[in-house]
């Protein structure tokens, strides 16, 4: 009787659960055909095949790790990301504790302060906080506090907020490579007032380094009351500083999924010159084509990057000449003189901007491969002769790109003869590509220039006496006067 019972509970227990399962079963299609019939609703609007997009907003390299993780930690330890940052003790490069003293010599009268006399500037850090004690505006020291870091690389400069928000490059900068503090627009180079100095108006970061240091930047200058509201999505060079603006491009993806595509810039998708001009924008020097506005006297007459530049487009139209600047090209400049620029060969075809490749480390440069292996990856047929013949264990990096400001590689790939040095009055004027080499670093510029003329006469082709200047002819020798017995 028990195990009748049990058994007929059980049957009427399964029946329940199986009626709930139905009627939950039948909720669920409900609820999912609902679902479907919306998508299937929404997907019939016309909005679908014309979608609304506002005009795209910065969102941050944070919001695009979302969906490309992989190319976010790829660029997350390069420079461009390091480009600037807030201080902290894995920011900082300089020796803000020992090796935290420089002493300049002043180089003019002002009225502020005396000429020839010897300053001291102090790098420490105060209850967390790193700070330059330093002349300021008024010819007195005061403590200015670090607001951020600029740059990591080769040298590394300090940014101070003043209680107007205009931010300012403290004037010590750190050398990464000689691990010594220089002096950079401070008194041992200008004086307060004179146009130059750390803190003259014209030397506002705002207006002078701002746009290539930082992403998705607005100045926000209010004449009225003369100060600064400036706002930056990111510190550092973010995603959207190569790809625009993102906030249309998540919408598509949250929605549009056809419109990805669309809503971003690829620059690997762009035409080759306006690819290069992506990066163009920054690694170019010049002044903006648009005047800078609100203007205020003291206040630069231009930006110092293109003002306005919307990614995608050409640079030109952003982009003018600095009258003033003889010297100082970039790597852009020196492309576009070159021979790759003329074939059609781009910054990307070189360079990485964000590794994938996580068994690879991470190299300053970026480069697709190293050094040399680069080069000949396409170069495959230079013959071994004349400077090739003598270099067979040298670098083609150290010849075709010599560090001519004793920084940065030059982009023009062109072989820069000492015979260019000595003409130019020394090396401290122009760098070549034989005196930046360990072994000839001290051979006097005559002696490089003889050598080079030798490797090329030894490969001159055939007859040889076509390319060396003709002999000169000896004297006529008298014939003996028959005369004279």
């Amino acid at each position: 009787m028990k195990s009748t019972l049990f058994r007929n509970g059980i049957l009427a227990a399964s029946g329940v659960f199986l009626l709930l399962s139905v009627v939950s079963c039948s909720h669920e299609e409900e609820k999912d055909l609902k679902t479907e019939t919306a998508a299937a609703a929404a997907f019939d609007n016309p909005e679908f095949d014309n979608p609304k997009f506002d005009k795209p907003e910065y969102v941050g390299s944070l919001a695009c790790k979302n969906c490309h993780l992989k190319e976010y930690d790829g660029w997350k330890p390069t420079l461009h990301s390091k480009a600037m940052q807030l201080p902290d003790p894995l920011s900082v490069m300089g020796d803000f504790e020992t090796n935290n003293r420089l002493t300049v010599t002043t180089s003019a009268e002002t009225g502020k302060i005396p000429q020839g006399q010897e300053l001291t500037n102090t790098m420490l850090i105060k209850k967390g906080k790193y700070i330059v004690n330093t002349i300021g505006p008024d010819g007195e020291f005061h403590d200015y506090e670090v607001s951020h870091t600029f740059g990591i690389n080769t040298k590394q400069s300090y940014l101070t907020q003043f209680p107007n928000g205009a931010l300012y490059v403290l004037p010590v900068q750190w050398n990464v490579e000689k691990q010594q503090w220089f002096d950079f627009h401070g008194p041992a180079s200008s004086s307060p007032g004179d146009g130059d100095y750390w803190s003259d108006a014209g030397r506002i970061w705002q207006y002078n380094c701002a746009g290539c240091h930082t992403t998705g930047l607005k100045i926000n200058y209010e004449l009225t009351t003369e100060s600064f509201e400036t706002e930056m999505i990111e510190t550092g060079v973010g995603c959207e500083a190569c790809h625009g603006p993102g906030s249309n491009h998540i919408k598509a993806a949250s929605f549009y999924f056809d419109k990805e595509k669309e809503t971003i810039i690829n620059p690997r998708k762009l035409s080759w010159r306006l690819s290069a001009m992506v990066c163009g924008q920054c690694h170019k020097s010049g002044l903006s084509a648009k005047e800078l506005t609100p203007h205020k006297e003291g206040f630069p007459v231009r930006y110092a990057f293109p003002y306005g530049y919307d990614v995608g487009k050409p640079l030109y139209n952003y982009y003018v000449k600095d009258p003033e600047d003889k010297a100082a090209d970039l790597q852009y400049n020196q492309w576009e003189q070159s021979q790759h620029a003329k074939a059609g060969i781009i910054c990307i075809d070189c360079h990485n901007v964000h590794e994938k490749d996580k068994t690879k480390p991470v190299n300053k440069s970026l480069t697709r491969l190293a050094a040399d292996k680069l080069c000949k990856s396409c170069h495959t047929s230079v013959e071994k002769r004349a400077a090739h013949r003598i270099h067979t264990y040298g670098s083609c990096i150290a010849c075709h790109m010599p560090k001519l400001d004793g920084y940065l590689p030059s982009h023009t790939f062109q072989f820069v003869s000492p015979e260019e040095s000595m003409k130019a009055g020394g090396l401290d004027k122009l760098m070549n590509s034989c005196s930046g080499c360990h072994h000839h670093k001290d051979a006097p510029l005559d002696g490089l220039i003889e050598f080079m003329d030798g490797a090329k006469k030894h490969d001159m082709p055939k007859p040889f006496s076509a390319h060396i200047r003709p002999a000169v002819p000896e004297p006529a020798v008298p014939e003996p006067d028959e005369t004279v017995k």
